[in-house]
Protein backbone atom coordinates (compact mmCIF):
# COMPACT_ATOMS: atom_id res chain seq x y z
CA UNK A 1 0.00 0.00 0.00
CA UNK A 2 1.78 3.23 -0.73
CA UNK A 3 1.60 6.18 0.88
CA UNK A 4 -1.10 7.90 -0.17
CA UNK A 5 -3.62 4.96 -0.01
CA UNK A 6 -2.69 5.07 3.14
CA UNK A 7 -3.43 8.50 4.22
CA UNK A 8 -7.22 8.44 2.40
CA UNK A 9 -7.60 4.86 4.66
CA UNK A 10 -6.46 6.39 7.90
CA UNK A 11 -8.56 9.43 7.20
CA UNK A 12 -11.97 7.21 6.54
CA UNK A 13 -11.15 4.82 9.43
CA UNK A 14 -10.79 8.30 11.69
CA UNK A 15 -14.47 9.02 11.15
CA UNK A 16 -16.49 6.10 12.14
CA UNK A 17 -13.77 4.64 14.57
CA UNK A 18 -11.38 7.55 16.08
CA UNK A 19 -8.24 9.11 15.47
CA UNK A 20 -6.92 6.28 18.05
CA UNK A 21 -8.02 3.67 15.93
CA UNK A 22 -6.98 5.08 12.73
CA UNK A 23 -3.40 6.65 13.89
CA UNK A 24 -2.35 2.64 15.07
CA UNK A 25 -3.54 1.08 12.30
CA UNK A 26 -1.51 3.58 10.40
CA UNK A 27 1.39 2.72 12.21
CA UNK A 28 0.71 -0.83 11.62
CA UNK A 29 0.62 -0.72 8.04
CA UNK A 30 4.09 1.32 7.70
CA UNK A 31 6.02 -0.75 5.23
CA UNK A 32 9.00 -0.71 7.46
CA UNK A 33 9.29 -2.21 10.85
CA UNK A 34 8.43 0.63 13.54
CA UNK A 35 11.06 2.62 15.55
CA UNK A 36 10.28 0.71 18.83
CA UNK A 37 11.19 2.63 21.94
CA UNK A 38 9.47 5.74 20.27
CA UNK A 39 6.67 4.16 18.91
CA UNK A 40 6.27 3.58 23.17
CA UNK A 41 7.08 6.75 23.91
CA UNK A 42 4.39 8.22 21.53
CA UNK A 43 1.82 5.62 22.71
CA UNK A 44 2.20 5.54 26.54
CA UNK A 45 3.14 9.34 26.87
CA UNK A 46 1.30 12.44 27.27
CA UNK A 47 -0.84 14.20 24.29
CA UNK A 48 -1.46 17.19 22.98
CA UNK A 49 -4.82 19.06 25.10
CA UNK A 50 -6.82 19.10 21.61
CA UNK A 51 -5.69 15.49 20.72
CA UNK A 52 -6.49 14.27 23.92
CA UNK A 53 -9.75 15.69 24.08
CA UNK A 54 -10.69 14.29 20.81
CA UNK A 55 -9.02 11.29 21.73
CA UNK A 56 -11.56 10.98 24.66
CA UNK A 57 -14.60 12.07 22.87
CA UNK A 58 -15.13 10.18 19.40
CA UNK A 59 -16.60 8.71 18.80
CA UNK A 60 -19.86 9.40 20.37
CA UNK A 61 -21.06 6.73 22.86
CA UNK A 62 -24.10 5.83 20.77
CA UNK A 63 -21.82 5.07 17.98
CA UNK A 64 -18.83 3.29 20.06
CA UNK A 65 -21.71 0.75 20.66
CA UNK A 66 -22.83 0.13 17.41
CA UNK A 67 -19.69 0.16 15.98
CA UNK A 68 -18.72 -2.78 18.52
CA UNK A 69 -22.44 -4.33 18.02
CA UNK A 70 -21.53 -5.19 14.79
CA UNK A 71 -18.05 -6.83 15.77
CA UNK A 72 -19.48 -8.53 19.09
CA UNK A 73 -21.55 -10.41 16.08
CA UNK A 74 -18.72 -12.73 14.37
CA UNK A 75 -17.41 -16.12 15.66
CA UNK A 76 -15.22 -15.96 18.63
CA UNK A 77 -13.39 -18.34 16.40
CA UNK A 78 -11.63 -15.66 14.35
CA UNK A 79 -10.20 -12.90 16.84
CA UNK A 80 -8.69 -15.91 18.87
CA UNK A 81 -7.06 -17.19 15.84
CA UNK A 82 -6.01 -14.14 14.30
CA UNK A 83 -4.33 -13.19 17.86
CA UNK A 84 -2.86 -16.35 18.85
CA UNK A 85 -2.00 -18.37 15.72
CA UNK A 86 1.03 -16.24 14.36
CA UNK A 87 3.42 -18.39 15.23
CA UNK A 88 4.51 -20.78 18.62
CA UNK A 89 7.73 -19.50 17.72
CA UNK A 90 6.48 -16.09 17.13
CA UNK A 91 5.50 -16.18 20.87
CA UNK A 92 8.29 -18.05 22.03
CA UNK A 93 10.52 -14.80 21.38
CA UNK A 94 9.26 -13.10 24.25
CA UNK A 95 7.45 -15.03 26.65
CA UNK A 96 9.19 -16.63 29.75
CA UNK A 97 10.97 -19.53 28.87
CA UNK A 98 10.15 -22.46 31.25
CA UNK A 99 5.86 -21.97 31.06
CA UNK A 100 5.16 -19.77 27.88
CA UNK A 101 2.00 -17.71 30.58
CA UNK A 102 0.85 -15.09 28.17
CA UNK A 103 -0.76 -13.30 30.72
CA UNK A 104 0.34 -10.94 33.25
CA UNK A 105 3.13 -11.91 35.87
CA UNK A 106 3.52 -10.72 39.27
CA UNK A 107 6.88 -8.42 39.32
CA UNK A 108 7.58 -8.55 43.07
CA UNK A 109 11.12 -6.00 42.78
CA UNK A 110 11.64 -3.91 39.65
CA UNK A 111 15.44 -6.05 38.94
CA UNK A 112 13.03 -9.52 38.35
CA UNK A 113 13.34 -11.30 35.14
CA UNK A 114 9.67 -12.24 32.81
CA UNK A 115 10.74 -15.90 34.05
CA UNK A 116 11.05 -14.88 38.11
CA UNK A 117 7.98 -12.77 37.71
CA UNK A 118 5.93 -15.42 35.91
CA UNK A 119 6.70 -18.17 38.68
CA UNK A 120 6.27 -15.92 41.17
CA UNK A 121 2.30 -15.96 39.87
CA UNK A 122 2.13 -19.37 38.87
CA UNK A 123 3.18 -19.63 42.60
CA UNK A 124 0.52 -17.22 44.39
CA UNK A 125 -2.29 -18.58 41.73
CA UNK A 126 -1.39 -22.36 42.83
CA UNK A 127 -2.09 -21.86 45.98
CA UNK A 128 -5.07 -19.75 44.89
CA UNK A 129 -6.70 -22.94 43.59
CA UNK A 130 -5.19 -25.41 46.28
CA UNK A 131 -5.49 -28.72 44.47
CA UNK A 132 -6.00 -31.36 46.14
CA UNK A 133 -5.34 -35.37 45.48
CA UNK A 134 -7.48 -37.11 42.54
CA UNK A 135 -9.34 -33.55 41.96
CA UNK A 136 -10.30 -33.34 38.43
CA UNK A 137 -9.36 -29.80 37.17
CA UNK A 138 -10.09 -27.54 34.39
CA UNK A 139 -8.79 -24.85 32.47
CA UNK A 140 -10.86 -22.51 30.22
CA UNK A 141 -8.14 -21.15 27.75
CA UNK A 142 -5.26 -22.59 28.44
CA UNK A 143 -2.64 -21.30 26.25
CA UNK A 144 0.33 -23.33 25.84
CA UNK A 145 -0.47 -24.92 28.91
CA UNK A 146 1.63 -22.92 31.22
CA UNK A 147 -0.51 -23.06 34.55
CA UNK A 148 -1.37 -26.84 33.74
CA UNK A 149 2.42 -27.44 33.87
CA UNK A 150 2.87 -25.85 37.40
CA UNK A 151 -0.31 -27.63 38.44
CA UNK A 152 1.37 -31.19 37.22
CA UNK A 153 4.75 -30.13 38.76
CA UNK A 154 2.67 -30.36 42.55
CA UNK A 155 0.26 -32.87 41.74
CA UNK A 156 1.94 -35.61 39.74
CA UNK A 157 -1.40 -36.38 38.21
CA UNK A 158 -1.57 -35.56 34.77
CA UNK A 159 -4.81 -37.87 33.91
CA UNK A 160 -6.78 -35.38 36.02
CA UNK A 161 -5.84 -32.02 34.31
CA UNK A 162 -7.92 -30.84 31.51
CA UNK A 163 -7.78 -27.73 29.36
CA UNK A 164 -9.57 -25.83 26.77
CA UNK A 165 -8.52 -23.34 24.10
CA UNK A 166 -9.68 -22.05 20.75
CA UNK A 167 -6.01 -21.73 19.46
CA UNK A 168 -5.39 -24.62 17.26
CA UNK A 169 -1.51 -23.35 17.42
CA UNK A 170 -2.08 -24.13 21.24
CA UNK A 171 -3.17 -27.06 20.77
CA UNK A 172 -0.72 -28.45 18.51
CA UNK A 173 1.97 -27.23 20.83
CA UNK A 174 -0.16 -28.90 24.09
CA UNK A 175 0.14 -32.27 22.19
CA UNK A 176 3.85 -32.00 21.44
CA UNK A 177 5.05 -30.42 24.52
CA UNK A 178 2.86 -31.23 27.45
CA UNK A 179 0.83 -34.12 26.70
CA UNK A 180 -2.31 -32.49 28.48
CA UNK A 181 -5.84 -33.35 28.35
CA UNK A 182 -6.25 -30.20 26.10
CA UNK A 183 -9.26 -29.71 23.57
CA UNK A 184 -10.15 -27.31 20.75
CA UNK A 185 -13.72 -25.86 21.52
CA UNK A 186 -14.97 -22.67 22.99
CA UNK A 187 -15.35 -22.54 26.57
CA UNK A 188 -18.01 -19.53 26.76
CA UNK A 189 -20.69 -21.41 24.46
CA UNK A 190 -20.17 -25.22 25.01
CA UNK A 191 -21.94 -27.52 27.35
CA UNK A 192 -20.13 -29.00 30.52
CA UNK A 193 -21.64 -31.75 32.39
CA UNK A 194 -23.29 -31.14 36.04
CA UNK A 195 -21.15 -31.52 38.90
CA UNK A 196 -17.86 -32.72 37.11
CA UNK A 197 -14.89 -30.72 38.24
CA UNK A 198 -13.63 -29.99 41.95
CA UNK A 199 -11.80 -26.64 39.89
CA UNK A 200 -12.59 -24.14 37.11
CA UNK A 201 -10.10 -21.12 36.72
CA UNK A 202 -9.19 -19.41 33.79
CA UNK A 203 -6.04 -17.14 33.36
CA UNK A 204 -6.25 -14.36 31.04
CA UNK A 205 -9.48 -15.89 28.83
CA UNK A 206 -12.34 -13.95 30.64
CA UNK A 207 -11.39 -10.77 28.13
CA UNK A 208 -13.00 -12.56 25.52
CA UNK A 209 -16.45 -13.47 27.18
CA UNK A 210 -18.49 -10.60 25.55
CA UNK A 211 -21.14 -8.42 27.78
CA UNK A 212 -23.72 -10.36 26.65
CA UNK A 213 -22.48 -13.63 27.79
CA UNK A 214 -21.20 -13.57 30.89
CA UNK A 215 -24.16 -14.18 32.90
CA UNK A 216 -25.33 -17.27 30.94
CA UNK A 217 -21.58 -18.45 31.50
CA UNK A 218 -21.32 -17.96 35.04
CA UNK A 219 -24.22 -20.19 35.52
CA UNK A 220 -22.56 -22.79 33.40
CA UNK A 221 -19.92 -22.88 35.45
CA UNK A 222 -21.34 -22.70 38.43
CA UNK A 223 -23.32 -25.91 37.48
CA UNK A 224 -20.68 -27.48 36.22
CA UNK A 225 -18.69 -27.72 39.75
CA UNK A 226 -19.45 -30.38 42.30
CA UNK A 227 -20.83 -29.01 45.27
CA UNK A 228 -18.00 -27.47 47.22
CA UNK A 229 -16.13 -27.23 44.41
CA UNK A 230 -14.08 -24.00 43.48
CA UNK A 231 -13.34 -21.48 40.75
CA UNK A 232 -10.37 -19.49 40.29
CA UNK A 233 -10.47 -16.65 37.76
CA UNK A 234 -7.45 -13.96 36.98
CA UNK A 235 -8.20 -11.64 33.91
CA UNK A 236 -8.83 -7.84 33.51
CA UNK A 237 -11.68 -6.18 33.29
CA UNK A 238 -12.78 -2.34 32.45
CA UNK A 239 -13.56 -0.10 35.11
CA UNK A 240 -15.39 3.17 33.68
CA UNK A 241 -19.25 2.08 33.69
CA UNK A 242 -19.69 3.89 30.39
CA UNK A 243 -17.74 2.51 27.31
CA UNK A 244 -14.42 4.94 26.75
CA UNK A 245 -14.23 6.29 23.50
CA UNK A 246 -10.63 4.31 22.74
CA UNK A 247 -12.36 1.00 23.55
CA UNK A 248 -12.94 0.30 20.48
CA UNK A 249 -8.71 0.14 19.78
CA UNK A 250 -9.33 -3.27 20.95
CA UNK A 251 -10.93 -4.68 17.72
CA UNK A 252 -7.69 -3.98 16.41
CA UNK A 253 -5.66 -6.62 18.33
CA UNK A 254 -8.64 -9.04 19.32
CA UNK A 255 -11.63 -9.06 17.01
CA UNK A 256 -15.12 -9.55 18.29
CA UNK A 257 -13.81 -9.19 21.82
CA UNK A 258 -14.73 -6.44 24.38
CA UNK A 259 -14.04 -6.17 27.81
CA UNK A 260 -17.43 -6.25 30.60
CA UNK A 261 -16.97 -4.07 33.83
CA UNK A 262 -15.98 -5.50 37.42
CA UNK A 263 -19.05 -5.03 38.45
CA UNK A 264 -21.17 -6.67 35.32
CA UNK A 265 -18.37 -9.91 36.71
CA UNK A 266 -19.43 -9.40 40.09
CA UNK A 267 -23.40 -9.47 39.58
CA UNK A 268 -23.13 -12.84 36.67
CA UNK A 269 -21.29 -14.56 39.80
CA UNK A 270 -23.02 -13.45 42.90
CA UNK A 271 -26.77 -14.07 40.43
CA UNK A 272 -25.14 -17.64 39.58
CA UNK A 273 -24.67 -18.36 43.45
CA UNK A 274 -21.03 -18.50 43.90
CA UNK A 275 -19.18 -17.11 47.26
CA UNK A 276 -16.83 -14.92 46.89
CA UNK A 277 -13.59 -15.73 48.97
CA UNK A 278 -11.05 -13.48 47.87
CA UNK A 279 -10.37 -10.52 45.83
CA UNK A 280 -7.00 -9.13 44.29
CA UNK A 281 -5.33 -6.67 42.00
CA UNK A 282 -2.67 -6.48 40.29
CA UNK A 283 -0.29 -4.80 38.06
CA UNK A 284 0.15 -5.60 34.28
CA UNK A 285 2.38 -2.80 33.04
CA UNK A 286 5.65 -4.14 34.05
CA UNK A 287 4.74 -7.44 31.85
CA UNK A 288 3.78 -5.42 29.12
CA UNK A 289 7.10 -3.93 29.28
CA UNK A 290 8.99 -6.89 29.49
CA UNK A 291 7.19 -8.51 26.71
CA UNK A 292 7.82 -5.20 24.74
CA UNK A 293 11.69 -5.49 25.80
CA UNK A 294 12.19 -9.33 24.72
CA UNK A 295 10.61 -8.57 20.82
CA UNK A 296 12.46 -5.87 20.42
CA UNK A 297 15.70 -7.76 21.33
CA UNK A 298 14.41 -10.32 18.98
CA UNK A 299 13.36 -8.06 16.14
CA UNK A 300 15.11 -10.00 13.73
CA UNK A 301 14.09 -13.45 14.26
CA UNK A 302 10.78 -12.31 14.31
CA UNK A 303 10.65 -10.62 11.24
CA UNK A 304 11.91 -13.97 9.66
CA UNK A 305 8.85 -15.23 11.29
CA UNK A 306 6.10 -12.68 10.91
CA UNK A 307 5.42 -9.57 8.05
CA UNK A 308 6.39 -6.22 8.93
CA UNK A 309 2.82 -5.57 9.20
CA UNK A 310 2.27 -8.50 12.46
CA UNK A 311 5.44 -7.36 13.79
CA UNK A 312 4.00 -3.76 13.93
CA UNK A 313 0.72 -4.94 15.45
CA UNK A 314 2.54 -5.99 18.39
CA UNK A 315 5.08 -3.41 19.20
CA UNK A 316 1.49 -1.30 18.93
CA UNK A 317 -0.27 -3.62 20.71
CA UNK A 318 1.89 -3.79 24.14
CA UNK A 319 2.26 0.30 24.63
CA UNK A 320 -1.71 0.50 23.78
CA UNK A 321 -1.85 -1.94 26.43
CA UNK A 322 0.39 -0.14 29.03
CA UNK A 323 -1.95 3.15 28.01
CA UNK A 324 -5.04 0.87 28.90
CA UNK A 325 -4.09 0.58 32.40
CA UNK A 326 -2.24 3.16 33.08
CA UNK A 327 -4.90 5.67 32.09
CA UNK A 328 -7.12 3.43 34.77
CA UNK A 329 -9.57 2.48 32.09
CA UNK A 330 -8.97 -1.17 33.03
CA UNK A 331 -7.58 -3.69 36.32
CA UNK A 332 -6.27 -6.78 36.62
CA UNK A 333 -8.41 -8.74 39.35
CA UNK A 334 -8.14 -12.69 40.83
CA UNK A 335 -11.17 -13.80 42.57
CA UNK A 336 -11.65 -17.17 44.28
CA UNK A 337 -15.34 -17.82 44.48
CA UNK A 338 -16.88 -20.97 45.89
CA UNK A 339 -20.11 -23.46 44.89
CA UNK A 340 -22.26 -24.34 48.32
CA UNK A 341 -21.41 -27.76 49.40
Amino acid sequence: MNFLARKVLNVCEAVPYGVSYAWLNDKIRSPEPLNEEAIWQEITGPLPAAVQFVRDHWPLRPLRWALLSAKMKQDHLLGIAEHYDVSNEFYELFLDKKYMFYTCADFHRPDETIEEAQQNKADFILKLIDPQPGEKILELGCGWGAMLKRLYEHTGEKENLHGITLSQEQVTYNEQHNGFNVSFDNFITRDYQPNEYDVIYSIGSFEHVRPNEIESLSKKLFDALKPGGRAVHHFFCRVPPKLFATAICSQIYFPGSIGSTYNEWLHAFEGAGFRISHRSIHDYRPTLRAWFDNLVANRERALQLVDVQTYNRYVTFFPSSYRYFDDGNGMLVRWVMHKPG
